[in-house]
């Protein structure tokens, strides 16, 4: 297809179309999410490799439905809505993590699963720094963990905080096994999204942790949320910053997945799978 290397680039542009949307709270385009997610989609059906040509396509389904989900809606839908205080759902934090991380987790999952990865043989230097980062992450949400727990011991019950951090801690370790796979496989560039989209869950776990009724001095995260916070001029700078991380995330991740590789076919030739 003439037009497929151009598919990725149209995406890009809406991506960067879906975050201006975000940092300046003006909807440029209410399906910016959607169309490039199902752009990439497309790429990755037209990529045709020998095997599971299936696999991206059905692992894009999962985010392009949320892109669905969660769209913006048009401005006469929208109003004002009155919110009373009441008594502090201990499930909130939970529902919080799975809702922002369920579309990538099972992205990641399928991806997983379905790949085939016999010779995917990441180097050692590979393995170190996967097992390094992995030691990082789940140090990071112990240590918001037990900050916490300190803090909101009589408020909030200890299983409440804890099931918070599940689904995005599984989608951080997920997406850096997913890295030292591909970069065995010499994907470098998926393992780059791979990478990226393992900071996204970060800022997934900070924002499931903030709703299970912390105190004011804990609400901002340690690292990635407080790093992020907006100005009196971009108010949702946060959130801009994390939707143009996770959209380069599976930019490169499509691309570098679907890409054909070289490989050695004899003296003098190539060939490609």
């Amino acid at each position: 297809m003439r037009y497929r290397p151009i598919l990725p680039a149209a995406a890009g542009a809406l991506a960067v179309v879906h975050v201006a949307g975000i940092l300046t709270a003006v909807s440029l385009l209410r399906q910016a999410e959607l169309a490039a997610l199902l752009l990439l989609s497309v790429y990755a059906l037209t990529a045709r490799p020998p095997a599971r040509p299936w696999a991206v396509p059905v692992a894009l389904t999962a985010l392009v439905a949320d892109a669905w989900a969660t769209m913006p809606a048009e401005s006469a839908d929208r109003g004002w809505q009155v919110l009373r205080p009441g008594a502090a759902d201990p499930t909130l934090g939970f529902v919080t993590g799975l809702r922002l991380s369920w579309a990538a987790l099972v992205f990641v999952l399928v991806l997983l699963l379905t790949v085939r990865w016999r010779e995917a043989r990441p180097s050692r230097p590979a393995l170190a720094g996967t097992v390094l980062a992995a030691v990082l992450v789940t140090g990071y949400a112990a240590v918001r963990l037990v900050e916490i727990q300190r803090a909101v011991r009589d408020a909030q019950p200890d299983l409440a905080v804890t099931a918070a951090v599940l689904a995005p801690l599984t989608l951080a370790l997920g997406a850096l096994v997913l890295a030292a796979l591909l970069t065995g496989r010499r994907q470098r560039l998926a393992a780059g999204g791979a990478t990226l989209l393992a900071l996204v869950a970060l800022t997934y776990l900070d924002a499931a942790l903030a709703l299970t009724q912390l105190p004011s001095y804990l609400e901002r995260g340690t690292v990635f949320t407080a790093a992020f916070q907006g100005t009196e001029r971009l108010p949702a700078l946060g959130p801009a910053v994390v939707a143009a991380v996770e959209l380069s995330a599976y930019l490169l991740l499509v691309v570098g997945v679907s890409a054909r590789q070289a490989v050695p076919a004899g003296p003098g030739r190539r060939s490609y799978r």
